[in-house]
């Protein structure tokens, strides 16, 4: 069959005028006018970077994205394809695990907010699920759905932050009329109630009147297309609910600032390391951490260059899934082929193979080698001094980072 490119286009570019028209849609039905209030995953961007987590909040890149996709050029609308089937195969997930808690039986609340004002700046929280159980044992479980494309070894600090702001909130406001459930998940909803009475309309269980006996955990699902990990248990902590609200209030204090003309976005600070989330920030483009020259008119072939070496990346990132995809269903073939005739080499067409065990590689306990020094010498210092004296440093090498620009918001800096 031949291939048409010119309606192939023309259909991507429809599904990611839909995609992003109904991300819009949903984002205003579930959270509503995020401008009007701090929420918790903007206390877990402003921890790691102020400047993201205002630009959101003073209408950069407002104006949507859906109404203009069709002028954009194909590359730029693959890339914004390419993140929005990331970012709302979250929501898809979403359902999908709801209704697999909701099978087992537990009492589940998808969408839990909690509203309060902190010295008059609106803060809410949204858990995508609280479950709970009361009784003579009575315990919440709080669960934040992360989609990522790589499940991280160590969690996030934005999404630690979360959590804890998540925890903190429920716990402090228990007994306070903080509590609003949407309509869609109770019939006619839950609005302005403690969280005691909100459990009770919707399950007619019995909680405590106040939170001091009960076990508040809160966890995050980390989510690929294959994997999940949980992360936790992160416990109600007034400390860290102390540093949540003081950065909800740093980003208030500072997106007024701007509003009012004192100050520019780019005045303010940014998450000047190196974050593998950097990549995903709609407000990069003129980011002053990527501040540099324009060598577009000096050079026009570099940027064919640099677009040949991301599709050249992807192509090899799709090709080592297949790979480790076909080598895992001839492992398994393998196991079963040797488990039923006790063989070590099958063969097929030109093919020999087998799965063996190889030993794990070596490597020097640096912790346990001072420790066994130390006590051979009787010296803690002069253990380190001597592993210091022994460690190598390699030569300096070049590596090369390559970043995309976002120009979903153009920030006025």
């Amino acid at each position: 069959m031949q291939h048409d490119k010119k309606k192939s286009d023309a259909l991507l570019s429809l599904l990611t005028q839909g995609l992003l028209a109904y991300s819009e849609k949903e984002t205003a039905r579930q959270l509503g006018d995020r401008s009007l209030y701090i929420g918790m995953s903007d206390i877990g961007k402003g921890m790691e970077c102020l400047r993201s987590a205002v630009a959101s909040k003073i209408g950069v890149g407002s104006k949507s994205m859906a109404d203009t996709i069709s002028a954009l050029p194909l590359t730029e609308i693959a890339q914004i394809l390419g993140r929005q089937i990331i970012l709302q195969r979250g929501h898809w997930q979403e359902t999908g695990i709801e209704n697999a808690l909701t099978a087992t039986g537990v009492k589940l609340i998808p969408q839990l907010e909690i509203s309060i004002y902190v010295n008059g700046i609106p803060i809410k929280a949204h858990l995508d699920f609280t479950i709970v159980w009361g009784g003579q044992k009575p315990a919440v479980r709080i669960i934040e759905l992360k989609s990522n494309e790589h499940i991280p070894d160590i969690l996030y600090a934005s999404y630690e932050a979360q959590l804890y702001g998540q925890a903190g909130l429920l716990k402090a406001c228990w007994n306070k009329p903080c509590f609003s459930v949407p309509d869609e998940y109770n019939g006619e909803g839950v609005t302005g109630v403690t969280f005691p009475q909100a459990i009770h309309q919707m399950f007619g269980v019995e909680l405590p009147a106040l939170p001091g006996g009960v076990d508040i955990e809160a966890w995050v699902l980390s989510i690929s297309m294959s994997t999940v990990k949980p992360f936790g248990p992160y416990k109600p902590d007034q400390s860290m609910l102390t540093a949540c609200l003081r950065i909800a209030k740093n980003i208030w204090i500072a997106k007024e600032e701007i509003l009012a003309g004192n100050k520019k976005l780019n005045d303010l600070n940014y998450c000047y390391g190196f974050h593998p989330l950097c990549d995903w920030c709609d407000f990069n483009e003129n980011c002053p951490k990527f501040q540099g020259k324009d060598i577009t008119d000096l050079d026009p072939q570099c940027g064919v260059e640099l677009n040949e070496l991301a599709k050249l990346k992807e192509q090899r990132n799709a090709l080592n899934k297949k790979i480790t995809a076909a080598e895992n269903r001839i492992r398994k073939t393998y196991h079963l082929a040797n488990q039923t005739n006790r063989v070590t080499w099958l063969t097929a067409d030109d093919f020999r193979f087998k799965v063996s065990t190889v030993a794990g590689r070596k490597t020097l306990d640096r912790e346990v080698l001072a420790k066994e020094i130390s006590a051979v010498l009787g010296d803690e210092d002069m253990a380190q001094s001597i592993l210091k004296r022994s460690e190598k440093v390699g030569k300096p090498f070049e590596r090369l980072f390559v970043s995309k620009i976002n120009k979903i918001a153009s920030a006025a800096a």
